[in-house]
């Protein structure tokens, strides 16, 4: 069915509309993916989707973030910093593995310790709890965590950690625990299809978050995006993510359900301003000019469909720290060439642009227009696709080898907060790409500060300069397109990705 024409599945599903017919099987909630991860059940090699909606599923985090921005308990009950570099949680008592093993002080000792060895420091989740320099077991459901200094977003980066059976892990290992992983979350690990290229989850009884409808969940690997449209119209598939702008329409006009969930990731270009001694990109005049020169308004219509936003500034309104009275770069390509010239280059200069390949999304083509737009002002620019175990090594170790430039989520959606992206844009950063002494001074005071009015105003102030400064090409957000069986309600998505749990079929 995946390779026949559209209107031989279009005439399938009219068919089986007509006739009354459910396409979906309620006992069983059947998902698209555009890929699972080479890490498998392993949840710290990424922290975004797709990677994210199954991990959700499986695992649970201490804390977690509210649709609302909120933090709101998981497995912590509560919390309190008790000093500025002391936080004392409270843990659940009745809650267990799918295994059978308790929940405990141990399992959250475990999961950071091993976040902050030497094996973990690959993943980018290892950042995260760099700042920790103790976890201590209080009792068997009270934990102290000790930071080297004030974190006033602890509760929020901790939303990000999922927390795994701490003696199957010692035991079995990451590499072997990835194949046979074990959490608390809703659902547990069954099995894994042909070639890891899908895996099968049953509803787990006793659940903090129970499952409301389908007691079997089948999630399948399937990366091109024509080929999840297709599965799912033609009834193969209940649920798929990643869909195409370009397909929304379509998948609307024969009854299927679209949904579009604005995310606070800001596509942009990072602009180093420390790697190269004389780069253009230390000006701020020239990393403004290159800002003047995208045309962004295109980008969101053309190239997204007018589904998302014009960025602003690198969060999306609704985050902590976003600044609304900010404006986007406007686009002018005059006033570009202008301060170029008045930079010292009258006639441009090279620049080899490295982004991460993402094939899909629209990402791709609208690095592309950013290219294009940067040589019509004089600059020439080469934007060059790197793949993705290249990339993060690239990003890890601030290696850039002959790319003056990447690309860069501004990646608050997890947290809905702005101060993890800003780390990155500092001098903060353990292997800064970025630095502004004055701008990463305010990010720190910002650290220290608990009251949560005050901070955001902080933030904000910050996002002003940031902006001033313009460490980055800021493009759109991003959104998640996710389409569905008509018959299938209770489809959110969180910061933590989709909610399977939570779905619903209206009708059997």
């Amino acid at each position: 069915m995946l390779n026949r024409p559209f209107v031989c599945v279009f005439s399938l599903l009219f068919f089986l509309l007509d006739a009354g017919t459910s396409i979906a099987q309620p006992s069983v909630l059947r998902v698209g993916l555009s890929n699972i991860p080479p890490s498998l059940g392993n949840p710290y090699s990424s922290m975004g989707p797709p990677s994210s909606h199954f991990w959700g599923s499986l695992y649970d985090t201490l804390t977690e973030v509210s649709e609302n921005g909120d933090v709101a308990p998981s497995l912590a009950l509560d919390w309190n910093q008790t000093q500025p570099t002391r936080w004392v949680f409270s843990l659940r008592s009745n809650i267990e593995f799918h295994n059978g093993a308790p929940f405990n002080a141990q399992a959250v000792i475990t999961t950071l310790a091993y976040l902050q060895s030497d094996e973990a420091a690959r993943f980018l989740l290892s950042n995260e709890v760099k700042n920790i320099v103790g976890v201590n077991a209080l009792s068997d459901h009270s934990i102290e965590i000790l930071t080297r200094e004030p974190d006033a977003i602890l509760p929020r980066r901790l939303s990000l950690i999922k927390i795994i059976e701490p003696d199957l892990w010692t035991n079995l290992g990451p590499e072997q625990y990835a194949i046979d992983p074990v959490g608390t979350g809703p659902y547990s690990f069954v099995e894994w299809g042909n070639g890891n290229s899908s895996m099968t989850l049953a509803a787990y009884e006793y659940a903090r978050r129970s499952v409301k409808g389908a007691k079997t969940l089948v999630i399948t690997k399937v990366p091109n995006a024509i080929s999840r449209e297709q599965a799912l119209l033609s009834g193969e598939l209940d649920i798929i993510e990643a869909v195409s702008p370009d397909s929304v329409e379509t998948i609307r006009r024969v009854g299927f359900n679209v949904q579009v969930h604005p995310l606070s990731q800001i596509l942009s270009i990072a602009l180093p301003n420390v790697d190269r001694e004389n780069s253009p990109l230390n000006s701020a005049a020239v990393r403004q000019a290159l800002n003047l020169a995208v045309d962004r308004p295109a980008i969101a219509k053309y190239i997204f469909g007018g589904l998302v936003e014009v960025a602003s500034q690198g969060a999306l309104n609704g985050t902590v720290g976003f600044n609304p009275e900010l404006e986007p770069y406007p686009y002018d390509p005059d006033e570009a060439r202008r301060l170029i010239a008045d930079a010292g280059y009258p006639n441009g200069f090279p620049l080899t642009i490295g982004v991460l390949q993402s094939e899909g999304t629209g990402q791709e083509v609208a690095y592309q227009k950013v290219g294009q737009d940067l040589n019509a002002i004089g600059i020439a620019a080469q934007v060059r696709a790197i793949q993705g175990q290249e990339f993060l090594r690239r990003f890890m170790s601030n290696d850039w080898g002959n790319y003056d430039a990447f690309s860069l989520l501004w990646n608050n959606e997890p947290m809905r907060d702005v101060g993890r992206a800003l780390e990155y844009y500092s001098c903060l950063r353990p292997q800064p790409f970025f630095c502004d002494e004055a701008v990463t001074d305010a990010i720190r005071a910002s650290q220290t500060e608990v009251d949560p009015q005050k901070r955001d105003e902080a933030l904000r102030q910050i996002m002003a300069r940031i902006q001033d400064l313009a460490p980055a090409i800021w493009l759109t957000n991003t959104a998640q397109i996710t389409a569905s069986n008509p018959n299938l309600t209770g489809i959110k998505m969180g910061p933590a990705g989709l909610a399977f749990e939570d779905m619903v079929f209206s009708r059997e």
